[in-house]
């Protein structure tokens, strides 16, 4: 299938926190600066008209956790799991999310250059 998004994602791990949608955390599995997936492992009742806060516990950095406001665009229940797909819209913490994003581009075309291997200079004989 094609992809039609207009900003890049990216794969990541992140704990994503909103009680009035489940009430159980959520994963995080991928993101970009318009919006995000999660799963979650117990059923949510998902109403596609409303906002939800959401905050996102990231585990690449220590920081605070993101929060915001996010629209579920679709949903999926299957083998107890529901999959969400959200927009990100403006909220409080976009500017530290927008830095994020560019920190993960920053990773992948550095990693791009390099042909995706680590170079372990500790181990090269001259």
């Amino acid at each position: 299938m094609k992809n039609h998004r207009i900003s890049e994602r990216f794969d990541d791990f992140a704990r994503v926190v909103c009680p009035t949608l489940c009430i159980v955390n959520g994963v995080l599995t991928d993101i970009s600066k318009d919006g995000f997936k999660a799963e979650f492992n117990a059923p949510c009742d998902v109403d596609v008209e409303k906002e939800y806060e959401v905050q996102v516990r990231l585990s690449r950095i220590n920081a605070e956790p993101l929060e915001l406001l996010a629209r579920p665009m679709w949903n999926r229940f299957r083998d107890g799991k529901t999959s969400i797909g959200f927009l990100i819209l403006h909220s409080k913490d976009t500017a530290r999310l927008d830095k994020y994003i560019k920190m993960l581009r920053d990773e992948k075309n550095f990693d791009d250059e390099r042909g995706g291997l680590s170079l372990d200079t500790d181990s090269l004989f001259i």
